[in-house]
């Protein structure tokens, strides 16, 4: 599974079909990242979002749309087209700690 990072509202209003982010016209792919990486990429760049959503994507049902590649010494998954409706197999909403800070349920 790889992990795409979407506030709510962006979420809501995208049109039917295939998700495309706005990154795949600016820079050519989609940002996601590993489970493990979520909460931190969310608080540094999303803690002035009021609510954030997490889309858990399956990267199997992307096929060869997607590889990771090294960023400031770190692999990111990037999806190079459109995520499929059916790649998304989960869209999990993100909350606030006592500290403010986003937090990933753990289930």
């Amino acid at each position: 599974m790889i992990y795409h990072l979407i506030p709510r509202a962006d979420w809501e209003s995208r049109p039917p079909g295939p998700y495309r982010a706005a990154s795949l016209d600016t820079e050519g792919f989609i940002h996601c990242s590993r489970r493990e990486q979520v909460e931190r990429i969310a608080n540094l760049f999303y803690s002035a979002v009021p609510e954030l959503l997490v889309l858990e994507v399956d990267a199997g049902i992307l096929g060869t749309s997607w590889r990771d590649e090294d960023v400031q010494g770190e692999s990111f998954p990037h999806v190079y087209g459109p995520i499929p409706e059916a790649a998304v197999l989960a869209v999990l909403p993100l909350s606030r700690g006592p500290d403010g800070a986003w937090r990933l349920r753990n289930d």
